[in-house]
């Protein structure tokens, strides 16, 4: 039985993952390093110790990752604070239908927390979360489930009673790792078979959650991956 939600950020709430990503190859292009299609899938959702580690194995000494991490962190915020937080769609609609059911949720993203707290604090929605967790406060990043496991004992809630909400490959892994419910809201990359059998549900938006809520008053939710 699902008891608890947990929200992945950017991609999920956000339509920011792909303000990073255009951040990220236009770094890449002024500074003369090549970010490839399947590196951006290591790299997306992953936290900040993760990318570290990617850009070491990818360039060695010859890009400064810290740097240009901050660079690309400053570039996003200032599209945010200009031009307002997108929502995803649906994600209105599930925050009131959990707060009016009770049912408690929490942000596991690996966004370090003043950037995070930033974006929440633009788009108005702490008061829909009793907890969350941020990239710089794990030693782990997603895939492995380090922070979605921090995020479900912050709530009180066993692991195997939580929701996790993704959209990308490593947040889904982590979710599986974790042995919790795992659903998937497709933003950038696809419902690809492979991440289908992982996922328990897949879900358009975010408003799509809400009848899976609804149907385990009946019993334990039933998977539609």
């Amino acid at each position: 039985m699902i008891r608890a939600l947990l929200f992945d950020m950017d991609g999920l709430m956000f339509d920011t993952e792909r303000m990073s990503e255009d951040s990220w190859q236009k770094i890449a292009s002024q500074q003369g390093f090549l970010l490839t299609p399947e590196r951006m899938e290591q790299f997306r959702g992953s936290n900040i110790v993760r990318c570290r580690q990617l850009f070491q194995e990818w360039f060695g000494a010859s890009v400064a990752f810290d740097q240009l991490a901050a660079q690309c962190r400053a570039q996003v915020l200032s599209r945010v604070e200009a031009q307002g937080v997108p929502l995803k769609k649906g994600l209105m609609e599930l925050l009131e239908y959990a707060k009016d059911h009770g049912i408690p949720a929490a942000i596991a993203t690996s966004t370090i927390r003043p950037q995070a707290s930033r974006y929440w604090e633009l788009a108005g929605i702490l008061p829909y979360f009793s907890a969350s967790v941020c990239g710089d406060e794990v030693t782990q990043g997603k895939p492995d489930p380090q922070i979605f496991l921090l995020a479900a004992q912050k709530l009180g809630v066993s692991p195997r009673e939580c929701l996790v909400l993704e959209d990308s490959p490593n947040g889904l892994r982590a979710g599986r790792a974790g042995n919790m419910y795992v659903g998937m809201v497709p933003d950038i990359a696809p419902a690809t078979r492979e991440l289908r059998e992982i996922c328990d549900f897949v879900f358009a938006d975010l408003s799509q959650v809400i009848p899976v809520l609804e149907k385990q008053r009946d019993g334990a939710p039933q998977a539609n991956a």
